[in-house]
Order: C-alpha cells, then sequence, then structure tokens
C-alpha cells in the first residue's frame, strides 16, 4: 500500500519516477502472488494518491497578488521567527494564506526588542510582496520550489512594524514551549555548545557554525544532528522509567509517553525523521493494546503512507528521503544482516547497511560520499547515543531546574574536543569522494545494484559489490571523460566566473571566481555563517558536475567582484596553475591568494600577450594586457580562442581604452562576446563591436545591482546589430554545450 501510495504520488510529480516504483509494485505484487483483494487496494491506492497530488499541485497558486508599492499589511506570526544578524524572518499568515516576512533593523536596540516577539504575535506591518527567486544555476538549490511545496508563494519585504500584539492561542504553547526552550540554550549555554545542544534537543541547526556543519557533512556523520528514532526512543524510555518509578501504572505510562511523543512532534519542528519515528512508536504502543501486534515494516509503512497522503511534496524533503530509506533498509535486514554474533559486528553491520542504503540520496544532493563515513559512524554513533545525548538531556534539564553551572563544564570539553576532532579528521586528502549529481539512469543504476548488493548479503554472496565499485568507477570515469564539453557563466551576481570544461578531460579552466565587495557593519550585524559567492554558489557548482580539480584558475584582474571567490575554490578544488595580469600582486586580496597558492605548492604565472600556457593547446590564446604596467580594468586578462566550433572572446573588465589597443593589434573574427565590465558602458564601444562583430553577446551581471549594469545604451548597441543577448541578471547561468562541432546555448531561467 505505501509503494501504491508513492508511485501513485511520484507519476503526478516525477512520472519517471512513477514509471519505476509502478513498475516495483507490479513486479511485487505479480510475483507473490496476491489476492484480488489486494490488487485492487493497491491500484485503488495507485489512482487516489495520483488524483490527489495532482490537484494539490494544480491547486498552488495564491490569492494575493504582486503590488506596485508597499502598503500596510497585518500578519500573523504563526513560527518561530529567525533573528540572524540584522534580519527579521519568519513565516506567517496574511489573510488566511501562509507567506513569508522578512525585515532588517536599524539599530541593535530594535533587535534586541525583536527578540522577545513569539508565535502567535499579530503585527501591523508596511511592506511589499515579493516572488522568491529561482534558483539561477544548474543543480543549485531551488528556494523558490521549497517554499512552494509548503504552500508559500510570497515574500513580504517589510520597511516599518507599526505595532504587534500577542494573541497567542493553546494552540501556540507547545511552539512558546520550544522557542523558550531555545533561548535557554542560547542564554545558559557556551557558545560553543549552543548550536549542537539546540540540534539534538529541538531539532534546530540554524545556531550550528557552517565550519562545524562542513566537516560533520564531509565526516558522513550529519545526520546525527538531525532528531533521529534513537533519539525519540531513548526520550521516551527514560520518560517511561522515571513515571514507572513515581508509581505510574504500565498502561497510564504508556498512554502519558504517547501524549508525549505528539507534544515532542511540535516541539522539535516536525522534522520528517521526528514524525516518522514518534508515530511508528506510537502505532508499536497502540498494536500492543489490541488483539493484532503491529509489527515494526507495517509501522513504518502506515506513517510514510499516510505522511505522503497528507503531504505530497514531502518526497522532495531530502530528510524525508534519508529517514524512511535508511529506515526502511534496517528494518528490512534485521532478520538477516542484522543478526550478528556480538554487539560490535551488529554495529558494523548496521552502519554498512545505513550508508548503503543512503549512497543516491547523499550524491544526488550533496554530491559527494564520504570515504571515511563508515569508519566515522562506528565511532560518532555510539558517542553521540550514549554518552552525548545523555549528557545534553541531563545538562538541560538540571540548567532549567537548578542553576548547575558545573555540569557544564564536562559536556563543554566534549563538544568543543569533538568539533575539534571533527575540523581535523575532516581536513584530511581523500576524506570525501565528488561524484556530481547523478543523472536519472546513473541514479537508477544505483539503486539497483544496492539492492543487489543487499540481497547478495544476505546469501552470502559478495560478488554484487564488485559491481556497485566498478559502477562508482564508471560514474567517476564518465565525469572526466564525458564526450561533450561546456562553457558556462555561472551566475554569481555582480560578478564574473566562467567555466570551460572541454570534451574528454582535455582541460578545466575557470576565468575568475566571483566574489563579493564586504561593507563594514558593526558586531550586531554579522551573520552566524556569512554567505560568499565561493563556498555558496562556484565551489558547490563546480562539485555538482563531478569537477574535482582546475588545470588553470585564470584571475582577470584584482577586483573582488572577480577575485573574491578564488580562495573557496583553492580550498576545495585541486589546482594545477594559477594565472594573473602583472602588477595586480600590488593589491592586498590578490597577494593573499598568491601566498595561499604557495602554501599549497601551486604555480602562479603573471601572463600578457604573447606569453604561452597550457590552455593553448586548446585553442585559448592570451591577448591582453599588453605591456606589464597595470592600470586596472584595462589590464584584465583577455582570452580568444575557437572552442567547440564558434570563436570566444572573453574580456574580463575591459574597458573602451583597452578595446582600442585591442582592435588596433588584432584582427580577431568573434562569434561570442563575453561583454566588458558587467554591460558598463565604459565598456562595448560601436568601434570595437564593429571590428570584432560578433553573434552572441553574454553579459554577467548581478540582478538589480546597485551600478545599474548592463547600461541601456550598451544594450541597445548590442540589439541594433542584431546579436543574441544572454544575461545573467535575467537569464541565470548561460551554457553552451557542444560535441563535435556541433553546440547549443541554454538559459537557466529561459
Amino acid at each position: 500500500m505505501a509503494l501504491s501510495v508513492l508511485s501513485g504520488t511520484l507519476l503526478a510529480l516525477q512520472f519517471f519516477w512513477g514509471a519505476v516504483v509502478l513498475v516495483l509494485l507490479l513486479l511485487s505484487l505479480f510475483q507473490r502472488k496476491m489476492p484480488r483483494t489486494i490488487l485492487f487496494v493497491s491500484f485503488l491506492l495507485v489512482i487516489i494518491s495520483f488524483f490527489h497530488t495532482f490537484l494539490q499541485e494544480k491547486n498552488q497558486k495564491s490569492g494575493l497578488s504582486p503590488q506596485s508599492e508597499p502598503s500596510t499589511h497585518q500578519v500573523f506570526i504563526d513560527e518561530i521567527p529567525t533573528i540572524d544578524g540584522s534580519s527579521f524572518v519568519s513565516f506567517a499568515k496574511m489573510k488566511n494564506e501562509k507567506i513569508l516576512i522578512r525585515y532588517y533593523f536599524d539599530t541593535e536596540e530594535e533587535k534586541r526588542k525583536f527578540a522577545e516577539v513569539n508565535p502567535g504575535f499579530v503585527c501591523n506591518v508596511k511592506g511589499q510582496l515579493a516572488e522568491p527567486r529561482q534558483d539561477k544555476n544548474p543543480n543549485s538549490f531551488n528556494y523558490k520550489d521549497y517554499l512552494s511545496h509548503q504552500g508559500v508563494y510570497w515574500i513580504l519585504e517589510i520597511q516599518e512594524f507599526e505595532g504587534c500584539v500577542d494573541r497567542s492561542t493553546w494552540k501556540h504553547t507547545l511552539t512558546q514551549l520550544r522557542f523558550q526552550g531555545l533561548k535557554r540554550i542560547e542564554r545558559e549555554f557556551p557558545p560553543s555548545t549552543v548550536g549542537i545542544t539546540q540540534a539534538l534537543l529541538f531539532g534546530e541547526t540554524g545556531m550550528i557554525t557552517e565550519d562545524s556543519m562542513k566537516a560533520f557533512r564531509e565526516l558522513g556523520v550529519v545526520h546525527l544532528l538531525a532528531i533521529s528514532g534513537l533519539h525519540v526512543g531513548l526520550l521516551f524510555a527514560i520518560l517511561h522509567y522515571l513515571l514507572l518509578r513515581m508509581g505510574l501504572t504500565r498502561e497510564a505510562a504508556s498512554w502519558t509517553g504517547v501524549l508525549f511523543l505528539l507534544c515532542y512532534i511540535v516541539m522539535t519542528g516536525g522534522s520528517p525523521s521526528v514524525v516518522r519515528a514518534s508515530f511508528m512508536l506510537i502505532l508499536l504502543l497502540l498494536g500492543k493494546k489490541t488483539s493484532r501486534n503491529i509489527g515494526i515494516i507495517d509501522s513504518l509503512a502506515t506513517v510514510f503512507l499516510i505522511m505522503v497522503l497528507y503531504e505530497p511534496f514531502s518526497v522532495y524533503n531530502v530528510g524525508f528521503q534519508l529517514s524512511f530509506a535508511v529506515s526502511f533498509s534496517l528494518v528490512l535486514s534485521s532478520r538477516t544482516i542484522l543478526q550478528a554474533s556480538s554487539s560490535i559486528k551488529q554495529m558494523v553491520a548496521v552502519t554498512m547497511v545505513a550508508q548503503l542504503s543512503s549512497i543516491p540520496f547523499v550524491i544526488y544532493h550533496f554530491y559527494e560520499f564520504s570515504l571515511i563515513g563508515f569508519l566515522t559512524n562506528l565511532l560518532y554513533v555510539p558517542l553521540f547515543s550514549i554518552i552525548i545525548l545523555p549528557m545534553a538531556i541531563i545538562t538541560y534539564l538540571l540548567i532549567s531546574v537548578v542553576s548547575a553551572g558545573w555540569s557544564m563544564i564536562p559536556y563543554q570539553i566534549l563538544l568543543e574536543g569533538i568539533q575539534w576532532l571533527s575540523a581535523a579528521v575532516a581536513s584530511f586528502p581523500f576524506s570525501t569522494l565528488i561524484m556530481g549529481r547523478p543523472n536519472f539512469v546513473l541514479l537508477l543504476g544505483y539503486l539497483i545494484l544496492i539492492y543487489f548488493a543487499f540481497v547478495g548479503i544476505e546469501k552470502r554472496k559478495y560478488l554484487s559489490f564488485g559491481f556497485l565499485f566498478l559502477f562508482f568507477v564508471l560514474h567517476l570515469f564518465l565525469n572526466k571523460f564525458h564526450p561533450y564539453g561546456e562553457i558556462v557563466f555561472i551566475d554569481v551576481g555582480q560578478g564574473d566566473a566562467t567555466l570551460i570544461d572541454l570534451p574528454y578531460n582535455q582541460g578545466t579552466y575557470l576565468i575568475d571566481a566571483g566574489g563579493e565587495v564586504p561593507f563594514p557593519k558593526e558586531e550586531w550585524e554579522e551573520k552566524k555563517n556569512r554567505f560568499s559567492v565561493g563556498e555558496d554558489i562556484v565551489v558547490p557548482f563546480l562539485k555538482s558536475k563531478g569537477i574535482t580539480s582546475i588545470d588553470t584558475l585564470i584571475l582577470t584582474h584584482g577586483d573582488l567582484d572577480h577575485i573574491g571567490g578564488a580562495e573557496a575554490v583553492l580550498n576545495e578544488m585541486k589546482v594545477g596553475e594559477i594565472l594573473i595580469s602583472p602588477g595586480t600582486r600590488e593589491k592586498v586580496e590578490v597577494d593573499r591568494i598568491v601566498k595561499m597558492a604557495k602554501e599549497k605548492r601551486i604555480s602562479v604565472k603573471e601572463v600578457m600577450y604573447p606569453v604561452r600556457w597550457r590552455g593553448d593547446r586548446d585553442g585559448l590564446h592570451i591577448v591582453s594586457p599588453l605591456d606589464a604596467d597595470y592600470a586596472g580594468n584595462n589590464d584584465s586578462i583577455v582570452l580568444y580562442g575557437e572552442i567547440g566550433s564558434k570563436k570566444w572572446l572573453f574580456t574580463g573588465d575591459l574597458e573602451k581604452e583597452g578595446e582600442k589597443e585591442f582592435i588596433q593589434t588584432f584582427d580577431l573574427p568573434v562569434d561570442v562576446l563575453k561583454v566588458g565590465h558587467h554591460g558598463s558602458n565604459t565598456s562595448t564601444s560601436e568601434a570595437f563591436l564593429a571590428e570584432t562583430n560578433p553573434d552572441v553577446a553574454v553579459i554577467s551581471a548581478g540582478e538589480t545591482n546597485r551600478f545599474g549594469h548592463p547600461h541601456p545604451e550598451v544594450v541597445e548597441r548590442l540589439k541594433v546589430r542584431g546579436l543574441t543577448i544572454y544575461s545573467t541578471a535575467v537569464n541565470g547561468a548561460i551554457t553552451y554545450r557542444f560535441w563535435d562541432k556541433k553546440g547549443t546555448f541554454s538559459a537557466q531561467l529561459p
């Protein structure tokens, strides 16, 4: 029945995956010779879930309309707000429709006042509705879809809070208890322990530093920071024991436990793993009170069926996918794989099953897989389950009941030690394997081979592991030696970053790495995890393509919007060499990158025309600068070459003076022009366009940037000449994919 509901839901949302699940369902039904009643119910559930999901998706529309000017609204804050730096963000309701509200504080005093805003507050605000932004790079996180799957279609950008009134009802009691619990941890616990403690007790990961989260992810143990079935079971067992010691009957203790589990779902934010574990435990408890016991596999399937029918879009949630995939695998393996002779062997088996079953989901969503995840899980799972989680519960209870600061010392030492160890181990080379996002065929192949790996373990025939290993090798081989090439103008906002990935591993080059110009902020305005173009856009994009190394990183000149992301690239990727323009090392930012490169033993070269480099053999030539005197934008490194049967000119921030020198020196036909200086009116002169005569122009600029790029006059000059114009500000990432001598342009946002 669970397979039937999943099949119908996916047929409505993702037809190919729905068809795969339907085939599995049919094989299961007919191979096991199910009676007609089961066949009828299964097909009925397929139809019901299909039309239920289809109608929900069709009704995904808003009753609100966009506004040309800010106006006054009344919003009801329904969930716990997030205050980070100078921003206030929360889900709320306006005219009975769920929206996201966002506000920026002017002063630190105002920020302190908003710290007391609770779920249940009704506020009069002045603001303007805006649509959530779509993902602007291939394989990136789709924030618009993420919100729409929760029924949110608008972001209210608030300019002024005119006043708030507390109108909370009994329904908000549990949410407010969660809010107060999170605040208590912030106040009473040492800063180094706040994030992990909030995650373990209340399922809130927002306070965990990006470095710690990254280390846990690379070690393959980030799942321990989510409340799992083990957490729920441990809390229930502690409560049940205490209630029995207090004199309650087993019947009363069980019913009290059921009530606690229902409350705990709300107090932890209703994450999929908590909902799954809690309702499974409730079903098992209720089953014992009836004449017919409910098995674990049936309780899991029942919870899955109800959750998907209630909220079909939950199938997109990575936490939902991992929680059910791993739990399902562990339950099915419990009679055979997990019947080990000792607790150590059983722990090894559990870890192996969990790691195997999570592989397809991990590499699809995070593009990499931890090579040491098996070993780290063997250490971390018992450490967190037996020591850290109980210590977190006991320490929190002691702090809540009595002021027992002494109890914090061993807990703090342990957590700080774990975070230090995690960062140290994660920094080891080859700790993770970058796989890239697999396509439909590869993902299906992983699912099939992992299934046969489990069957092989049961039959003690381990040849299936060999096939799985070979499939890993095939995936990595295709990443390296794919027959097609790509040139991608990555959308990095107001900046430049262009990937040139040639076929058959002939060469991988990155021209600039984006970046952001930092503005001075006071301490209270700083976010816990600052956004970085390199870490949050460029590196994840490269990983999603399965790229592990860059042959040459070309930093066209010293502006931060071109080189700001270079440090992240050097930290995460293997870089063969770096090319910089002569004289740019005088800039502090470039000098820092050069020093970092030397520490990593990466060759750094100052280049100008006609210096040769490894890209020459692939048709890329340096045509600027023409002298060694650095003069800013006009001494940008300019590259010219023929790739994929088209002639390309990558101009960096070259301006009119540099363009004039170029056309006086060279007579080079151009098919595709990367427009200089983000489309500024200081570039792309009429004489330059007349001389190069391109067919396609690509502009790399930020959406609604403060410089007004691209300039309307530049756009008009390009239009008059009949060029096809692509702009990352409008179209997102621009990709040219070619095979042999044929290629096609595509935009992330058509």
